[in-house]
């Protein structure tokens, strides 16, 4: 297991790791029982981050199976990432407040330019949560500038000129 590097000044709010309100995601890298790398993520919903009484927002939910499919893209993807779409989100059940739960993330085999990642969340105890499939592809500067984003220099590291 390796942790991942998250800057301070990262202000994202699901893994900004000072962010006042957001979830504060960390994330490892590991090896999974079939020999293939993914990005893990443990979280345990608060009680202020229902949607029905006793269940995690939905909206929370997905925003876990985002992050961990963007910290996949980053990592092993091999630079900096856009997702090409919001993909395919569905849940079986929804995690429970006060209870541990794992979300992982796989980059799928390459398709061209496009990478596709399939994240999961579970229980601690193995139980499915929810599924995230979403398109990645690589971005350039000359695309950031386009569009006027000021990014962090942790993240224009990560991106060829």
């Amino acid at each position: 297991m390796v942790v991942l590097e998250n800057p301070p000044e990262n202000p994202c709010f699901g893994c900004g790791p000072h962010h006042a309100r957001g979830l504060r995601l960390e994330f490892t890298k590991e090896v999974g029982s079939d020999g293939v790398d993914e990005i893990r993520t443990s979280f345990t919903p608060h009680a202020d981050e229902i949607g029905w009484p006793g269940l995690f927002h939905t909206g929370l939910h997905f925003t876990v199976l985002y992050e961990v499919s963007y910290w996949t893209a980053l990592t092993l993807g091999g630079r900096l990432m856009v997702s090409t779409g919001p993909g395919t989100y569905a849940h079986q059940r929804l995690p429970r407040v006060g209870r541990p739960h794992v979300a992982r993330a796989r980059i799928a085999p390459w398709d061209g330019a496009t990478r596709m990642i399939r994240a999961t969340t579970e229980t601690a105890d193995g139980k499915p949560c929810g599924t995230l499939e979403t398109s990645w592809r690589f971005v350039d500067r000359t695309e950031l500038d386009r569009a006027g984003l000021q990014l962090p220099d942790y993240l224009l590291s990560e991106v060829p000129p």
